[in-house]
């Protein structure tokens, strides 16, 4: 008989995920627009929500200093999470044929918080990390000699290329961790790993997925943030589609795994 000891070592780090076809991110993206559609005013609120968060980083990132800055961005990496749910969640209740509400959402979110803020709070450290670095590579550049004219350029392309390493290691976490949690109560470490694997098993896929959401979120700045009214709940409803395509969550391998 196995003890709860032994079956804790024989769960897999991660669950088990599918070889996606090239054109699955168009796929994502009709499907969240059909859900868009399908719970209009739910839509809209959250994508009210999220506008009014980017008008708040915009204001401040022209009005105040990096230290605010920065602590908005944790704060959003916090909050991000809780409002991310709610899009998830309507997602599953359109695919069970049920009438989205408001209350569910709230209470889903609430069920699975320790989840929600531990998977927060592993990405915050990540990012204070990487703040940490961008500050080591900064002084170095200005303490190393070098004329203001060139210093200048090289402290850019420092901040770029760890703000790219950021932005990667997010995507990759994020992909599939917040829909796995809320979908199986998975814990923020498993949801994390599998949503690593699943995205280096369809790195093309993925890749894909990205440059659309780049784009996307490039047409949200061109409007003055209001595309975002439209566009995040909708990539918060393919990014659902996503997750239940790409991860296998009944149990069993996938053929090509």
């Amino acid at each position: 008989m196995k003890t709860a000891h032994s079956v804790r070592q024989d769960s897999p780090l991660y669950a088990p995920c599918r070889k996606l076809a090239y054109n699955a991110p168009l796929e994502w993206l009709q499907k969240g627009w059909k859900d868009y559609r399908r719970a209009p005013w739910h839509s809209l609120t959250y994508g009210v929500i999220f506008a009014a968060i980017g008008w708040l980083l915009v204001y401040f990132s022209w009005t105040s200093t990096s230290y605010l800055i920065a602590s908005l961005i944790v704060g959003l990496l916090l909050v991000g999470p809780a409002l991310s749910f709610g899009l998830y969640d309507i997602s599953q209740q359109l695919e069970q044929n049920r009438e989205p509400s408001f209350s569910h959402e709230r209470r889903k979110a609430l069920h699975e918080m320790g989840h929600e803020l531990m998977l927060a709070m592993l990405l915050c450290l990540v990012f204070l990390v990487l703040l940490i670095l961008i500050s080591m590579v900064m002084n170095i550049v200005a303490t190393s000699g070098f004329a203001v004219s060139a210093a200048a350029p090289m402290s850019d392309t420092a901040f770029l290329v760890v703000a790219a390493i950021f932005a990667g290691l997010l995507y990759c976490a994020s992909s599939f961790a917040l829909p796995m949690i809320l979908d199986r109560g998975t814990d923020a470490t498993t949801a994390i790993v599998t949503s690593f694997h699943a995205v280096w098993r369809n790195k093309s896929v993925l890749a894909l997925w990205a440059l659309l959401i780049l784009a996307l979120t490039a047409v949200g700045f061109a409007t003055a943030l209001i595309g975002f009214v439209f566009i995040v709940p909708v990539l918060g409803y393919a990014t659902w589609h996503a997750y239940r395509e790409a991860i296998i969550t009944k149990g069993g391998m996938d053929n090509n795994d």
